[in-house]
């Protein structure tokens, strides 16, 4: 398993929030449609923590490096969360203009939320790639499904306080560059751990992205598609499960 295709698969990771400040150009996007895609998405990654995180990291490293991992991610992505919140983050999964946030420098906060949700992703992508030895596709979906509301909510609020169109493409792009830095980081850290390092490492990620799920994604999705989500959401998960097993 070489470190180029890690840095492939957080390419292809990073590749909806491209899209994402390219589309929000031409097109506003229907919030209750994206609510469920977010849903969708939630469910997946529900599943895919549950059944490919954690029991990688489970059978690498038993009970006690998981549990401290899983604690420790989700912790660490807390307060980071409040603190982008504080600076006008804290609905950046939303896609319709200024309900997206408040303040003067809404977008690059919407942004620097992103990218606080991509790093544990990414680094999941990375470290799930050198613990089992191939990608989780059900982990790549679910990030590919996070990614796109977020670069959408962040862009259009961006449009609307004036920003230009090169500079929404390129600070999307910089963030789908960590992307690709934080999958080959996961990748190449793990070569230098023992089991238990990495166990603790993949449960860390788990952590953070649950973590992330419960405080931007899913309130965000039932926000944004009411009723119709709670299907959404256990169809991601049965999606994702059939393709863990």
């Amino acid at each position: 398993m070489s470190l180029e295709l890690a840095v492939l698969w957080g390419f292809i990771s990073g590749l909806p929030l491209v899209a994402g400040a390219i589309i929000t150009r031409f097109f506003t996007f229907n919030k209750k449609m994206l609510g469920v895609i977010m849903a969708f998405g939630s469910g997946v990654m529900i599943s895919v923590l549950a059944f490919s995180l954690m029991k990688e990291a489970y059978d690498l490293g038993g009970i006690i490096p998981v549990s401290i991992g899983f604690i420790a991610g989700a912790i660490v992505f807390g307060i980071g969360n409040h603190e982008i919140n504080k600076r006008g983050a804290e609905h950046r999964k939303r896609c319709s203009g200024l309900e997206a946030g408040t303040g003067k420098a809404t977008g690059l906060a919407l942004a620097l939320g992103s990218l606080m949700d991509n790093i544990p992703e990414s680094l999941a992508l990375g470290i799930s790639l050198m613990a089992s030895t191939s990608v989780s596709l059900a982990l790549l979906a679910g990030i590919i499904i996070s990614n796109f509301p977020e670069a959408v909510a962040g862009s259009q609020v961006m449009k609307i306080r004036g920003r230009s169109q090169k500079f929404i493409l390129g600070t999307w792009s910089a963030i789908a560059g960590v992307n690709i830095l934080a999958a080959a980081v996961g990748f190449s850290f793990l070569a230098h751990l023992g089991v238990e390092s990495t166990a603790i490492a993949l449960s860390l990620a788990a952590g953070a992205i649950l973590a992330m799920l419960a405080e931007t994604m899913m309130p965000e999705a039932y926000e944004l598609g009411g009723f119709h989500i709670s299907l959404a959401t256990a169809a991601g998960f049965l999606v994702a499960f059939v393709i863990a097993l």
